[in-house]
């Protein structure tokens, strides 16, 4: 059996303890995984035991610090990463041992239940993760999100792991999954390895933020990628960005409801979507100085 080890970046999340509960009620053989939570939990909601380890941060980490230091102390062939606001279904890693028993396999993302009676919960998980969801069919995929990603050990040290110049949780899981794929690495999603993402944002301000931050680091802007993104070159610009910020934004919705039929009962989330993508697009003009992406990882 393929032995997993379960990376979850934490910082005081009030859900983790529910989503340590998640995994120590899988239905793979609990010899054959581990869990591993990096950072600070005030609320002391993880309890460690023969099958979670929790390494205690002493200051905040970013998720990619985190995840990184994680890996480091794994002893798992592959290194499963999930948040702190995610719900593994049962049989979350028996799906994923499924795809890794072909030795070709070398990344798996997994689906994203996003149903939740939070209305600016949905909005945001539906504007954020619409690609991914658990009623997608399987395929290939360009990028892949790090909230249900698996990774071979050796496919991570190839690239180096997530690079930590991401301060916050951003596009650190696309940059890394990019890399991969450009090493060679087909992203593979598979739909039926499902985690349920409820993350604390329960108003509009939690859902402008988000965006904004998703903006600002998007490899979607990031000028190491402006051949990966296929964003036409006016837009990677931060000016370009503003301007069409409207155009952008109303976009997104479309193709968000056109393309994927199952969403269209969600339709009346189309408008916080839009103020999503809004955000998202301030922040993509507001992004770093480029200079701090100068050095590849």
């Amino acid at each position: 059996m393929i032995h997993f080890s379960v990376v979850i970046p934490n910082l005081h999340t009030p859900t983790v303890g529910e989503t340590v509960a998640s995994l120590e009620h899988q239905t793979y053989d609990h010899a054959h995984y581990e869990v591993i939570v990096v950072g600070m939990d005030k609320y002391n909601l993880v309890r460690e035991s023969d099958l979670v380890h929790f390494d205690r941060s002493d200051v905040p980490l970013s998720p990619a610090r985190a995840r990184n230091r994680g890996v480091a102390q794994a002893r798992g062939d592959v290194i499963v990463f999930t948040d702190a606001d995610c719900l593994a279904r049962p049989d979350w890693l028996a799906v994923l041992a499924e795809r890794f028993s072909d030795p070709a396999v070398t990344v798996v993302g997994g689906g994203v239940d996003i149903r939740s009676r939070n209305f600016w919960t949905l909005a945001d998980n539906i504007s954020m993760f619409y690609e991914y969801l658990d009623i997608h069919p399987a395929g290939e995929r360009l990028q892949l999100p790090s909230l249900n990603l698996a990774i071979r050990r050796q496919a991570f040290k190839e690239v180096c792991g997530f690079d930590e110049r991401y301060p916050r949780p951003s596009s650190e899981d696309a940059d890394l999954t990019i890399r991969l794929r450009k090493r060679g690495h087909r992203l593979y999603f598979e739909p039926r390895a499902v985690v349920a993402h409820q993350p604390p944002r329960n108003r509009l301000r939690d859902l402008l933020r988000h965006g904004y931050y998703q903006g600002m680091y998007s490899t979607k802007v990031d000028p190491r990628y402006a051949n990966e993104e296929g964003l036409p070159g006016l837009l990677h610009t931060r000016l370009g960005v503003a301007l069409f910020s409207p155009l952008l934004a109303a976009g997104v919705v479309l193709r968000v409801f056109a393309k994927y039929k199952s969403l269209r009962p969600y339709w009346y989330t189309a408008p916080m979507i839009f103020l999503s993508k809004m955000a998202w697009c301030f922040g993509a003009a507001a992004r770093p100085d480029e200079r701090i992406w100068s050095q590849s990882v």
